[in-house]
Order: structure tokens, then C-alpha cells, then sequence
């Protein structure tokens, strides 16, 4: 089967529209658009020449009139054409010969009239030639619609009619419409209009016009890859793109038609197949409208009615951040996406309606507006161009829809009883069951529901380098979603998604035949069966259903051999073929009948052989597959079996032991019991990785094949996985087979024996004599503790060091590097030519591990250490170390992760370096719990929580959902404190350089790439072993990509992951890498010895903990770390001289150092490996970091005003008032400022420290400064936003108001010209107050989603919110006075939350609970409302106030549950038990 090829490409962006609500075509709505484009610029990116940008276009009405027609007399393409004059002739010629063949005559061409003075030299050496052509209206075709359908269906024949030419990319069709035109171009906003004259000409008049700015993370766009496409326009990603792709894949071969017909299958971004199959919907099936369309690929996850299941049964969702606009030239309208991850603000008056990403983009007169808003999750707008009819209603609603019977003919899979007697015979020996497997994984899933969680990162050997029985699953990792699109959080927000699939017949949505009716079809509710469904689904054929079953058993003959093998995938694939053909709607492929003497067949093998087979015989969408197999043991398992295409999975084998086994363990657990909590962990972990990749609908991760191969060859990419990214390639059939028997023939005596091997795959054997290698052991941190703790400062036992790297070499190979030795290019050198120590260990920095996931005085020492060695020391994502207040104690890189715990303005300023952490390579794509055990006072306070509550980092970062995010936030980030250098962290996996290449654009200073075998966090056990890559892998990629993109002088390279030795860093250097960080390394040197137990607080060497008890054993001193420091940067030295290099900078990105280790060359032979990837040099790739990013943005204007206005009265603590109008692209206001406050107040407390020796002092700042300002503040209005600011703003706000807020006041109303009811009216957007520690923000209109999402102190008010109000709180007061969405106070910790009581029905009552209010209660919010109603004039608060007696009682109290104990903090208002007084004297 075809594939798409494996370079992801990607893009985001600002994107909107400006229509007439009556009827009038005016350029004046083009010349709106063409504003609200510029407002949106810094939504888009550029290439490095720094004018080329990824591209900017707008739709409109064609303008007849400016082209000298009539309206309706013709068609208008605008063609993308070949440059080259022959070739052109050539395409045009094919182009008119096909349309004449359809009755579609080609009257004119025009050349489009363009200024190629404004192009940057990247957009001009890439330009098309852009023309316009004329196509008469066939006089059969009456409708505009009928027109444009013919003209669609001569577009595709044109299409594969010049491929068939030789012209496959050089002929585009931007637009083909009877009705609307695109104009787009790789240019800035503001110049797109000056390419294009025609966009000035006062004669092209418009009932609308559709804008959008691209960012794309491929930063060689290309001319057709700038959007609009010709219906839609996209902001976002689509994160089911591969299962979207290859199930689009399986509607072409069913219907038969070319390929590409109707996805495009290479050189295509996720938005370009999204618009094509608008397009092959709107003009191939039945589905009328193309609001109908999206709300089918794109439904909600909150409307679950027959319309929307009968749809899901034809086209599994497109899933992914999503804003698209749309227009078809009759009608035109946007969507969101199922989880609102994008921003839509829409605005009414009665002329317009006016749609954009971002509020304030129009410049319209507040006056005018009748009603403004946002979009919600799963929602959309529309309106009609003819009528000027605006509506918000779902389609399932709509008169066409709502009273049709929409029948899905599905019926529940029910299950039947299962005895004891009816186990299956399989042996746990034949499937390589281990005691680990059983007792780590299995065991704790029955008992508990859920995945087993360890630390300590994945020491083990991959299964490419494996000398142990391992399953063939092991080959393969979960790819994960970072920076591009947010990965979700699937436990708080389970509401969006869903593990519902459907057995049976799949219906071609093209074929209204297969539609009306459906093919009966059995609905599960997950795609994991229990064991009486599996015998309920075998027994299907004694019953009258139409759904009828086949069976075929996935083994062979072991005296067969390798052919035996393969004759055994040939037979089954072409039994089960014929029983398809022959009327079969369920295949299942069973192992139950293994023996010895007939091995299972790798389900994962025969699973994609038939997926194959199905797809070339067009029969995929005729069956489902059903895999019943004793192989699947754990959750990534399962996640394979579902990724690379079956819809349901029975693991029998350990639903077996569940049920019948006698572990002692698992006695007095009733069978039903057991099993359900096998499922429910089966399916939570499924629900898991879906939701790395940000994908919420089971039916939409099916066939995606978001993995990635590490030791998987050519052979087996071609038969059975084509498309699939194994950058080393690796085994084949033969060496699988092969496998497969050496096991069988060594197992097989054994299997008299009850007891299972040990393989040790989690934690190394006690003497490291038996099972799996590891890299790091408690043998070797023993040595460490030896070397560092005994002896002088100095490096005084090179012998013992030289022991310590002797017993890794016994365990190598454990990751790649380890494969290679070092040329020598020249000759060796004396060691005192070599840059000394000091410059080396400056590239050095410690890994990002939080107060809290270690103590205070363990995070001190590593803090002192690298301090003293010169290099960075990385606070983590816990907030300050106690030792700051005191002695000033606190990590040069302050990172910012999805927690936000203690991010505050002066916790940024006094660091050096911020870093923004997207993913951790122990558990890339997940989020982080701290367990409230871990929650003690000093915790709680630098966290801004309560001690003894569970704290959430979610999986995403709810201020980055795209790429355009995170140039956001590093803007942000770098408007606090000038020069502050920003590294983002991300971690290996697939398409890594593609993205590395989009943060280099949106700003960044140096990118971080972790590995993917994890450090010292805490993480699932599946997640640890089998996801994120070798961070070589990653590192290498990124280098490559920037290098290729011309991009890599501008961002500095740091690596971590396991290095351990010097040889480590020399060959990261040679992979690319300037900087180097280490992890467990530095709490080995401390004095950890591998206990694996950190997350359970009783780590027994006091490093880990915050159990008074255990604390006591840390025995650790800031020494220990500089001497191991010592002795790396002295084993680089050695590796140095010995090459014959006086510094690390000489070697990066030279590869061509790299050589195979003769010891390791049978291995490589044996495994098929092809290295090639790593070695392969060329002379561009010697590149480091040499100028400053061109990508960055100095602090604003506008901010440097303000400083300039307040600097006295921030120098002295004094007062000022200021009034100032504000515009969308004004963004990060207040931060600046609130740096310099925040600055101030540090000084002050250093100064203390350098006087006295350690401060006592609570200090503060004392001045007051007053901001009023007027108009559309852009986004990140009042960030960091510190004590001494009160702001008033009238007008309105985008995303992110007053994040990371810790002190002053925010007073925000609607502009004093507007005429809308506030209450009615949503004035900011998303995400208010993310991670607020303090502070006040009163709102007199409506807000977005996530208002106050972990909120860790501020106090609020609102008039109502969207979805996920108080999201993750953990602290601080919130009243909403009107309405509110769902899931409100999801993952909530603490603080306490007022709110009505006819608004109960939305809040998530698993993680809060309404609690009677006492009269101190009643106190409190009377007390906010006054303040809140003198500020803002509201009338909601004015009559509450004004009949309070009665009132109150309308108001519910919300905690979170186990918060009732407290009362008195609630009372108060006030959760926080540590004082900062309380944590100067605890330190």
C-alpha cells in the first residue's frame, strides 16, 4: 500500500474573516481584512532572510467588475504555474485540453500584476508564475454549485493528466471557483496587498473577505502551502492526520479511483489534506453543506446524538487544535475544534460580523458592536452571504437535520460468562511471559486499576541491542506531541474524549448506498474486549446476524522455518481475503492454539500483513480485525495493536490470569473484579498515549501509526509497515524468525519448570550477572561514591575512575553512542594545550529537578556546586528553593513548565536563562502528579498551595497549543528582563528537527533535546521503556534540520540523557550538542544508590524525600557534585588530547569522527543496523552557534515606555498615574514593568544578605502605580503583573490576561462606547490567570476557557466563563456571578470557588464538593463584590448587593474534596499554611 512519506508537515497561524450581513460588496470589507492580517502578523513566521515569510492570503468574491465580466458568466482559476516558459505551455496545454473534455473552455489568461520588489530572496527564488484564467460557464450548468462541482471534478482529471506529464508540483490551483477568488503569496501582512496591486484596486469589491498568516514548522514553505486553500483556511494542527490519511487511503482503493484523488499523499501539510477533503466531500458525497462537513470531520464532544454516530460510522474524526474559517462563496463561517485549543473571537454589529483569532483585529468603533464573543469547543458560526442570517447552532439541530432519522444500526457487543474450564491452553512460557511482567506490570494493573509507576529513568538495554527474550512490540516507540499541538489531559478533561469503536462493515462515506441503510455493525465501548465479549463475538455465527465472523490462527510450523513463516502470513491473508469477499464483516486472528511445535506468528506481523492485503484489494472498509492474543501484557501493547489498524484487542492470556490465577497477591479479589481492573488500566493507558499525541477519539488513533522503529529493516518497512520512520533500519523476516525459534528451542525444556524467566528489564540483577544490561547500576554509583567522597578536593584517584568507566564498557552497548569510537585526525596532543577544566565544566548544567521531586538541601548543593564549577544549575518546576529567602540560594535557569508552581515576576528576574520545559524524556507527552505525602509546608509555600494535597502539572502547557504559542510565550518571556536568554526543552522523538526548526523561528536562544530513556521523574513504567527516543537520534536531527534551514548559527544545542562519561559528551558534541546536562549523575555523586523509589518519599539517602525520617540520612555535599564535574571535564580533556583538539567547540557536528567499535561489529552485523545515519558528514554540518537569532524581539516599544514613564517612581517606591490607549498588537504589556518591580524587590533582599550574611526580612515593593488604558490589549495583557500596579483598562483583551500575575490589581470593563450588556458579552479570552500566585483581576464581562487554571492564590471575579474554570486550582478565591460551561474546577486542589447554584450541573464533582457557607463565608464574598461592583459599576453585583439577604443563598461554595476538614481556611480565604516569614526561618 502507498504511504504518505514521513516528514510531517505542519503549520499554524492567525487566520479570520470580515462579511457583509447586507449583501453590499464594498473594497472597503477587503481593505477591513487586509487590516485585521497585519494585526495578526506576529501570529506568523518568516524564513531566515528575514522577509519571506511561511505566507499570508486572503479569499473574496471574485470581482467581476475589476475583471471586465459579468457576475456568473465565468469561472476564475488562479493558477500556481512552472517558471520555465516550455514547461508551462506544456501544463497550460493539459490544463485546457482536460477542462475541454468536461465542456469547461479556458477563454483568457491573465497574468497577475505583482511587485516582486517586496519579496524576500527565499519567496523569490521559489516564486510560480501566477496567473488567472477565464472559464466559460457550460450552459448546462445553471447553479453556481453545479459549476463548481464540474469544476472540481476537471481540477482532479487536470491533476493526474500533469502528473502523467511529468509536472507534479509546479501546477497549482490556489483557487477554482464560479464564485470566490484567493490571492496569497510567501510575503508579510502588510506587504501582501503591495504584491498584488489588485488587492488596492478600489474596483474589486467584496460581500467578504477571509484572511489567514501562516507559521509553518517546515520553514521552507512553498507558494502553495500558504493559505487560504480554496474553501477553507486553518489555524491549528490536525494531530489524526497519519489514521485521516490512511483511511482516506482505503475510500480511494475501495472506490477505485487514481491515486491522489482524494488526498494528496506526499509534499502535502496537514492543512492542505484537511482542505482537500472539504473539498472531496463537498463535491463527491451527499453531505449538502460544508458547515454539515466539519461538524462531521470535526464533531463535538458534547453532542452525543444519532446524527453524529451515524456520521462517526463513515469518517472518524480529525482531531487536533483546530480553528477553521470557511466559505464556499454562498455562505461562510468557522469551527472549532472538540477541545477549544484555539482562539476565536467573533463581534456583531449591524452591518458586519467579524471573525479572527485575536480581538481588536478589526479597529471598529465600539459603538457599533451589538454583541461580541467566543467561539466555544466543538461549536461553530455561520452566516449566510445572501441573507445576512447569523447563527451559532449545530448541525444535528439545523431543518434539515433535526428531525430526520438518522439510524446508525448499531447494537452493544454484550459478553457471555466465561468458566475456569474454558481457559485456553497456551503456555505464559511459549509467550515470553517474565516474573517481572507479572509482578511489576500485571499484578499492580488487577489490584489497582492502573499503571504501575517507578523512576529513575529506563537504564535497560533497547530490544535492538537485547540479548534477552524480547516481545517484537519492544521495537517500537510512541511517537508524542510537543510544541506543534498540546497533548491532552485524558484523566481532568476525559469529557472530550472517547474509546467507543465499532465492529463490523465500515461505510464509504462517497457511497450513499452504504449510508442509507447502514450495514448492521456491534458498538464496544473501548476496543479492549473482555473475555466474554470475545466469547460472545466467536458465537456470532450460530446466531441470525447479518454480521457474520471468520477465524484464523496466527501460527506456523516451527520445522518450516522462515518459509514456513512466511507461507503462514501468505495463507492467512489470503483466507481471510476470500472470506471478506465472501461476506465476512469481523476477522479475527487468534494465537490460542500456539504449541511448541507451532510458535505464534508476532500479532503485530499478521495484523499488518491483513491491514496490507485488505487495502490493495480495496476491501479495508469490508472488515474490521479483532486480535485475540496471549502477547499483549502491557498498555503500549495494546496501543500498537489499535495504532497499525485493528479495532479491537483481547488479551486473553492475561485476562486469564486475572480471573484464574492464584497469586497470592490477588486472593480475595473477586474474577469479575480483577478483570474490570485489568480493562479499566488496559484502556486508561491506551487513553494515555492517544492523548500524547493529542488525539481524544479511539476511532482516530486506529491505523494512525504514531510509532517510530528503532531496529526494524527495509524488508519488513516494505511488507509490513511501509511509511514507518526506523532511522537505523535493522532485522528482517529471517532474524525474526529466527528469534523466534532460538527462544522456542531454549524455552521449551524449561517450560516443565512453573517458574518464569527474569529478564530484569526495570532494575538491574543485584550483581549485574544476570539478565538485561544496564548503564547506570548500584554497582557503579557505589564506585562514584567512593570517588567523590573519599580523599582530597582534588582528582587524586584517576585509577578508580578509570574502574568506573571499565564496568560501563562491560555493559555497552546500552545506548548508540556506545557503538562508536573516536577517529584520530591528527596527531595526539600534551593535555596543558587542551582548554582547561574551568572552560569545560562551564558547559556543563544540572538537570531540571524540582524542590519537591528532591529536598531542599539536596537541590542546594547541586545549586552551590554548579555555581562553583561555572555552570548552570536548573531549578525545575517547583518554584524557589527555600534557601533563596535566606541566603539567596536559587538556580541560574528558572524553567517554566504546564505546572506553573511559584512562577512569579521576581522568580524569573533572577535568574539568567529561562527555559520552557514542553516535555520530559521519562515521560514525554504526560503531565506529573505530586503526591500531597510530598506536600509539606516549605513545599506548599514555594508551590503556592496547601500541604498535604496532591499538585498537577498537566500534559500540556495551557498557553502553548501551537507553534505560534510558543513564540508567544518567549516573547513574553523575554519582555520581563532584557538580554534573558530563552531555551526551550524538548525531547526525541519523531519529526524533532521539523520542530526544532518552528522554535527557532518563534524565537528561542538554545533548544534543549532530552532523551527519550528518561532521568530521575517519576513515570509510568510503559511510558519510561517505550516512549521518546535515544536523545543521539533527536540531537542529531535537530542539527541536521537547522543546518539545512540555514537556522543553526542562531541557537545554541544542549543535550542530556544518561551521560555519564567523558566519551558521552564528546560524542554529543560530535552529534551537535555545545552544552550538556546531567541528572542522576548528580544525585548519585550525592549519594543516591539506585533504590528506584523516589516517588514514594522514603528515598534511604535523604535525596528523594521530605520524610523528616530520611531527610536525616543525606549525607550529601556540594562537593561531591564538583568533583565529579572535575572528573568528567578531565576525561573530555583526555578524549581531547587524544584527538589531537584543544576544545569541545572544534567537534561539533563532525560525525565524520564517528567509527564503528570492532568488539560491537558482529552485533551490528547481526542486528542489520545501518549507521549511516550517524556518520554521514558533510562539511555544513560543522556548525555551532555563532550570532544572535535574528527570530528575537527586543523588548517592546511600548513596553519601554512605560518603563520610561514609571522608572522614578520604581527607583524611589514612590506613585504615579498614567492614562494610555492600547491595540491587539500591543502584547505583554506590564511585563517590563513588573520585571523592574520585581527586580527591585530582589535587590533589596540581596542587599540584606550581603550585610548580614542571610536575609529575615518579608520585603516588599511600597510604590503605587496606577495604568489606565483604553482599546484591545493584545495578548499576555498584565504577565507577571507584580504589587504596586493597579490597572484599569476599558475595552477589551485576548488570551492570557494577568498569567503568572503575583500581586496588584487588574480592573477590566467594556470600552465606555460600548452598547452591549457585559453580562452577555465575553471581553478577554482564554486562560486568565494561569498560574496567578497573588494578586486581584476583576473581570465586568464575560471570559474564555480555563479562567483561573491553576490559579495558585490571585483573587477574581467574573461575570461568567467558558469551559474549565478554576482548572488545576490549588489556591486563592474566585467568584463567577453568571453562567458557566462545563468541567469547572476539573483537578482542583485548593482555594474555594463561588459560583450560582443553577450553574451546578457544570462543575466536575469528582474533584470538588459544595460546602455549607458560614457566615464568615457570606463576609468574604460580600466584601469582593462590594470591591468588585465599586470598580467595575456592575450591574449583576449591584443587585445582588442591593437584596442580599436573599441573594446569598443563590451562591454555592465550592472545595476541593478533603478541604472540608479545614474550615477555617476556607473561612478566610486564605490556604496558605507557610508563610514567607515561616520559610526565611525553616531555611
Amino acid at each position: 500500500m502507498q504511504e504518505f512519506q514521513n516528514v510531517i508537515e505542519k503549520s499554524s497561524c492567525g487566520v479570520g474573516f470580515v462579511a457583509s450581513r447586507t449583501h453590499h460588496y464594498s473594497h472597503k470589507n477587503l481593505q477591513r481584512a487586509l487590516y485585521a492580517l497585519s494585526c495578526v502578523e506576529h501570529r506568523g513566521a518568516c524564513s531566515a532572510d528575514g522577509i519571506s515569510s511561511d505566507g499570508a492570503g486572503i479569499m473574496a468574491d471574485i470581482p467581476f467588475e475589476m475583471f471586465g465580466f459579468e457576475k456568473g458568466e465565468v469561472a476564475v482559476a488562479t493558477i500556481f504555474a512552472p517558471i520555465d516558459k516550455e514547461k508551462r505551455r506544456k501544463a497550460l496545454r493539459v490544463f485546457e485540453e482536460t477542462f475541454q473534455f468536461y465542456e469547461l473552455k479556458v477563454l483568457h489568461y491573465r497574468q497577475v500584476p505583482i511587485d516582486t520588489t517586496v519579496l524576500g530572496d527565499t519567496a523569490k527564488s521559489s516564486m510560480p508564475c501566477i496567473l488567472q484564467a477565464f472559464i466559460q460557464r457550460p450552459e448546462h450548468c445553471r447553479t453556481d454549485s453545479s459549476f463548481d462541482r464540474l469544476l472540481y471534478t476537471a481540477k482532479q482529471m487536470t491533476r493526474t493528466k500533469e502528473k502523467d506529464a511529468g509536472i507534479v508540483r509546479d501546477f497549482f490551483f490556489a483557487s477554482l471557483s464560479a464564485r470566490t477568488i484567493v490571492y496569497k503569496a510567501l510575503t508579510k501582512s502588510e506587504a501582501l496587498s503591495d504584491f498584488y496591486p489588485d488587492l488596492k484596486n478600489p474596483s474589486f469589491k467584496t460581500r467578504f473577505a477571509l484572511f489567514h498568516r501562516r507559521f509553518s514548522t517546515n520553514t521552507r514553505t512553498s507558494w502553495d502551502k500558504t493559505q487560504p486553500f480554496r474553501i477553507i483556511a486553518h489555524n491549528g494542527e490536525i494531530n489524526t492526520i497519519t489514521g485521516n490519511r490512511s483511511w482516506a487511503i482505503s475510500r480511494e482503493k475501495y472506490l477505485g479511483v487514481p491515486k491522489d484523488e482524494l488526498l494528496t499523499r506526499e509534499q502535502i501539510s496537514d492543512s492542505g489534506s484537511l482542505n482537500e477533503m472539504v473539498e472531496s466531500l463537498t463535491y463527491r458525497s451527499s453531505i449538502p453543506f460544508v458547515e454539515d462537513i466539519l461538524a462531521i470531520m470535526i464533531p463535538p464532544a458534547s453532542q452525543e446524538n444519532d446524527y453524529y454516530k451515524f456520521w462517526s460510522r463513515a469518517m472518524e474524526p480529525w482531531d487536533g487544535p483546530a480553528l477553521i474559517s470557511y466559505s464556499d462563496g454562498s455562505s461562510i463561517g468557522g469551527r472549532l475544534d472538540r477541545n477549544g485549543f484555539r482562539p476565536c473571537r467573533w463581534m456583531i454589529t449591524r452591518d458586519h460580523l467579524y471573525v479572527s483569532s485575536e480581538a481588536g483585529s478589526f479597529g471598529i468603533d465600539e459603538s457599533m458592536v451589538e454583541s461580541k464573543g467566543s467561539l466555544q469547543a466543538g461549536n461553530g458560526i455561520k452566516m449566510d452571504l445572501d441573507t445576512g442570517k447569523i447563527h451559532f447552532r449545530d448541525p444535528s439541530y439545523s431543518r434539515e437535520n433535526f428531525d430526520a432519522d438518522f439510524e446508525h444500526r448499531l447494537e452493544k457487543l454484550s459478553a457471555i460468562p466465561v468458566e475456569e474450564t474454558e481457559q485456553s491452553f497456551a503456555s505464559m512460557h511459549l509467550f515470553r511471559y517474565t516474573r517481572e511482567e507479572i509482578d511489576k506490570l500485571l499484578v499492580p494493573m488487577i489490584t489497582d486499576g492502573k499503571e504501575p509507576i517507578g523512576s529513575m529513568g529506563d537504564t535497560a538495554r533497547p530490544a535492538l541491542f537485547s540479548d534477552q527474550p524480547r516481545s517484537f512490540f519492544d521495537y517500537f516507540y510512541q511517537n508524542f506531541a510537543q510544541v506543534t499541538n498540546p497533548p491532552l489531559d485524558y484523566i481532568r478533561e476525559k469529557m472530550v474524549t472517547n474509546l467507543n469503536m465499532y465492529l463490523g462493515k465500515r461505510p464509504n462515506i462517497f457511497s450513499p448506498k452504504e449510508l442509507i441503510p447502514q450495514f448492521p455493525g456491534l458498538e464496544t465501548e473501548s476496543p479492549m474486549l473482555s473475555l466474554g465479549q470475545m466469547k460472545m463475538l466467536r458465537s456470532i455465527n450460530e446466531s441470525v446476524s447479518r454480521i457474520k465472523t471468520a477465524e484464523f490462527d496466527m501460527i506456523f510450523n516451527r520445522d518450516h522455518g522462515e518459509v514456513g513463516f512466511r507461507s503462514a502470513i501468505r495463507e492467512i491473508t489470503e483466507k481471510a481475503i476470500k472470506a471478506v469477499q465472501n461476506g465476512a464483516t469481523i476477522l479475527i486472528i487468534s494465537d490460542r492454539n500456539a504449541t511448541w511445535q507451532h510458535p505464534p506468528i508476532p500479532s503485530l506481523f499478521m495484523l499488518r500483513a491483513l491491514v496490507n492485503a485488505l487495502n490493495h484489494s480495496g476491501l479495508r472498509l469490508n472488515a474490521s480485525i479483532v486480535v485475540d492474543t496471549a502477547e499483549v501484557k502491557n498498555t503500549h501493547h495494546f496501543a500498537c495493536l489499535i495504532g497499525f489498524g485493528a479495532t479491537a484487542v483481547c488479551p486473553y492470556k492475561a485476562l486469564e490470569y486475572a480471573r484464574f490465577s492464584g497469586n497470592r497477591k490477588l486472593k480475595g479479589l473477586d474474577a469479575d473484579i480483577k478483570e474490570t481492573n485489568l480493562i479499566k488500566a488496559f484502556n486508561t493507558g491506551l487513553l494515555k498515549i492517544m492523548s500524547k499525541s493529542g488525539i481524544s477519539v479511539a476511532r482516530s488513533y486506529q491505523s494512525s501509526k504514531l510509532f517510530t522503529a528503532l531496529g526494524i529493516g527495509d524488508e519488513l518497512r516494505k511488507h509490513f509497515f511501509p511509511g514507518l520512520y526506523s532511522p537505523v533500519k535493522g532485522i528482517g523476516i529471517k532474524e525474526i524468525t529466527a528469534q523466534i525459534l532460538d527462544y522456542v528451542k531454549e524455552a521449551e525444556p524449561r517450560s516443565e519448570d512453573d517458574k518464569l524467566i527474569h529478564t530484569y528489564q526495570w532494575k538491574e540483577h543485584n550483581r549485574d550477572s544476570e539478565g538485561e544490561k544496564h548503564s547506570m547500576t548500584n554497582t557503579r554509583s557505589k564506585i562514584i561514591h567512593e570517588l567523590v567522597m573519599n580523599g582530597g578536593p582534588g582528582l587524586d584517584n584517576p585509577e578508580l575512575y578509570d574502574a568506573y568507566l571499565k564496568l560501563g564498557e562491560e555493559s555497552a552497548p546500552v545506548n548508540f553512542r556506545h557503538l562508536f569510537d573516536f577517529k584520530i585526525p591528527f596527531e595526539s596532543i600534551d593535555i596543558q594545550k587542551v582548554e582547561n577544566r574551568k572552560a569545560i565544566m562551564q558547559r556543563f548544567g544540572s538537570g531540571a529537578m524540582s524542590f519537591g521531586a528532591i529536598s531542599a538541601e539536596s537541590q542546594r548543593d547541586i545549586f552551590l556546586a554548579m555555581k562553583e564549577t561555572g555552570g548552570r544549575s536548573n531549578s525545575g518546576e517547583g518554584g524557589e528553593n527555600p534557601y533563596y529567602y535566606s541566603l539567596g540560594v536559587t538556580g541560574s535557569v528558572k524553567q517554566v513548565a504546564s505546572g506553573r508552581f511559584g512562577v512569579t515576576a521576581e522568580y524569573l528576574v533572577t535568574g539568567e536563562e529561562i527555559q520552557i520545559k514542553i516535555a520530559q524524556g521519562a515521560k514525554p507527552g504526560e503531565g506529573g502528579q505530586l503526591m500531597g505525602v510530598k506536600v509539606t509546608e516549605d513545599i506548599a509555600f514555594a508551590r503556592h498551595s496547601n500541604p498535604g494535597f496532591d499538585l498537577i502539572s498537566p500534559p500540556p502547557l495551557h498557553d502553548i497549543y501551537s507553534i505560534e504559542d510558543l513564540k508567544q510565550l518567549i516573547y513574553e518571556l523575554k519582555q520581563i528582563k532584557p538580554g534573558m536568554k530563552v531555551n526551550v526543552k524538548l525531547v526525541s522523538g519523531e519529526n524533532i528537527g521539523t520542530i526544532a526548526v518552528g522554535v527557532a523561528k518563534a524565537g528561542a536562544d538554545i533548544i534543549h533535546v532530552s532523551g527519550g530513556d528518561g532521568g530521575t521523574g517519576a513515570a509510568t513504567l510503559t511510558s519510561m521503556k517505550h516512549a521518546g527516543l535515544p536523545w543521539e537520534i533527536g540531537l542529531l536531527e535537530v542539527h541536521k534540520t537547522l543546518c539545512a534551514h540555514d537556522l543553526r548559527k542562531y541557537v545554541e544545542l544542549r543535550t542530556d540523557g544518561a551521560l555519564h562519561t567523558g566519551a558521552d559528551i564528546i560524542s554529543a558534541a560530535i552529534l551537535g550538542a555545545e552544552g550538556f546536562d546531567f541528572g542522576k549523575l548528580l544525585l548519585i555523586a550525592e549519594g543516591c544508590i539506585m533504590a528506584r523509589i523516589c516517588e514514594k518519599n522514603t528515598c534511604p539517602r535523604g535525596i528523594a524525600t521530605h520524610d523528616p525520617k530520611f531527610k536525616a540520612k543525606y549525607k550529601g555535599d556540594k562537593e561531591y557534585v564538583v568533583k565529579m564535574m572535575g572528573y568528567l571535564a578531565e576525561d573530555v580533556r583526555r578524549h581531547l588530547a587524544r584527538m589531537g583538539f584543544t576544545s569541545l567547540q572544534e567537534l561539533t557536528g563532525r560525525t565524520d569522527l564517528l567509527k564503528l567499535k570492532k568488539i560491537h561489529r558482529s552485533l551490528v552485523d547481526a542486528r542489520k543496523l545501518d549507521l549511516s545515519y550517524f556518520t554521514d558528514y558533510d562539511e555544513s554540518l560543522h556548525q555551532q552557534k555563532s550570532e544572535e537569532n535574528p527570530f528575537n524581539e527586543e523588548i517592546s516599544e511600548y513596553n519601554q515606555n512605560i518603563v520610561s514613564i514609571c522608572r522614578s517612581a520604581v527607583e524611589e517606591e514612590g506613585s504615579i498615574a498614567r492614562s494610555l490607549s492600547i491595540t491587539t498588537q500591543d502584547r505583554a504589556v506590564l511585563s517590563t514593568i513588573s520585571g523592574k518591580i520585581a527586580g527591585k524587590t530582589a535587590s533589596k533582599r540581596a542587599e540584606e544578605i550581603r550585610q548580614k550574611g542571610k536575609s529575615e526580612t518579608d520585603h516588599r515593593f511600597n510604590g503605587n502605580i496606577e495604568l489606565t488604558f483604553e482599546g484591545s490589549a493584545g495578548q499576555g495583557f498584565g504577565v507577571f503583573m507584580t504589587e504596586g500596579l493597579h490597572v484599569h483598562l476599558w475595552g477589551e483583551a485576548n488570551d492570557s490576561v494577568c498569567k503568572a500575575m503575583s500581586g496588584g490589581k487588574m480592573i477590566i470593563n467594556p470600552s465606555k462606547e460600548a452598547s452591549f450588556n457585559p453580562e452577555d458579552n465575553a471581553i478577554i479570552g482564554n486562560c486568565a490567570l494561569y498560574g496567578a500566585t497573588g494578586g486581584k483581576l476583576f473581570v465586568h464581562g464575560l471570559a474564555g476557557d480555563r479562567f483561573a487554571v491553576r490559579n495558585s492564590g490571585s483573587v477574581a471575579v467574573v461575570e461568567g466563563t467558558g469551559l474549565h474554570a478554576c482548572e488545576y486550582m490549588s489556591n486563592g478565591t474566585v467568584v463567577i456571578l453568571g453562567k458557566v460551561s462545563r468541567n469547572v474546577g476539573s483537578g482542583m486542589t485548593g482555594g474555594v470557588l463561588f459560583m450560582r447554584k443553577n450553574q451546578a450541573h457544570q462543575v466536575n464533582d469528582e474533584y470538588v464538593t459544595p460546602m455549607a457557607p458560614t457566615e464568615k463565608s457570606f463576609r468574604l464574598l460580600k466584601k469582593l463584590l462590594n470591591e468588585y461592583h465599586k470598580g467595575t459599576g456592575s450591574r449583576t453585583a449591584a443587585t445582588i448587593l442591593a437584596d442580599w439577604q436573599n441573594q446569598k443563598d443563590s451562591f454555592l461554595m465550592l472545595v476541593p474534596k478533603g478541604v472540608l476538614s479545614s474550615q477555617e481556611q476556607v473561612d478566610s480565604g486564605k490556604h496558605k499554611v507557610a508563610t514567607k516569614s515561616n520559610q526565611v526561618k525553616s531555611s
